[in-house]
């Protein structure tokens, strides 16, 4: 009888030691941070639409009213370069009227966010049918995805270290990490002021927040 109670004795003191005899415990976190910053240009999206009976005489009109706009868009200091088409389209049309209608979307890159308003006021005013938006963001968001991934890394040991000390384990290396989707970023949505008579539209724009999440896997033992 004393036999087998010292051999379940030395049994118990045994198990924390086995537990870990294959390695290392794991502990898995998902460490989030954001970085907010200063918005440096902004993005005009405008449309010009057209419509004849004839399809030729549908793009000419068209062409004609998208060259206008781009010669209005570079005496407000935008770049040739910096106007962009991303959607084009030429319909037949049978209802309410018969003839072709020649829809052109196009995007507006403003260097300077405070002439955004100046922009899509000279857009719309030789010629775009529509504005379809205006959205400010980062040239480069590279600095701040950065900053955001070490502060996220971060996030995920302090993380990592409260599950350890809980289980009375401490962190001793990482197996693998993971930037999950390459983080994000939030353009914020500009608040459009009531332009009063011959003055230009102006648009309110807030901090551009970059978002990166990382997934780690800990390495923690007794």
């Amino acid at each position: 009888m004393k036999k087998t109670f010292l051999f379940l004795a030395a049994l118990l003191l045994a198990l924390p030691a086995a537990a870990f005899a294959a390695g290392p415990a794991e502990i898995s976190v998902t460490g989030t941070a954001s970085v907010a910053m200063q918005p440096n240009v902004a993005t005009v999206n405008a449309n010009v639409q057209t419509f004849a009976a004839s399809v030729t005489q549908a793009i000419s009109d068209n062409n004609a009213r998208y060259d206008r706009i781009v010669a209005a868009l570079g005496k407000a200091g935008v770049a040739r370069g910096d106007i962009a088409l991303s959607y084009y389209n030429v319909n037949y049309e049978t209802q309410p009227r018969t003839g072709y209608t020649v829809s052109r979307d196009f995007s507006i890159k403003v260097r300077d966010i405070g002439k955004a308003g100046e922009v899509t006021d000279a857009a719309t005013a030789a010629g775009a049918t529509s504005i379809n938006g205006v959205n400010f963001g980062l040239l480069d968001a590279s600095s701040a995805k950065g900053e955001a991934t070490e502060r996220a890394v971060q996030d995920a040991r302090r993380q990592a270290d409260l599950i350890a000390s809980a289980a009375h384990l401490h962190v001793i290396g990482i197996k693998s990490i993971d930037l999950g989707g390459g983080g994000g970023i939030v353009v914020p949505q500009p608040l459009m002021r009531a332009a009063t008579m011959n003055a230009p539209t102006q648009f309110d724009q807030s901090d551009v927040n970059v978002t990166v999440n990382v997934s780690v896997t800990f390495l923690a033992t007794p």
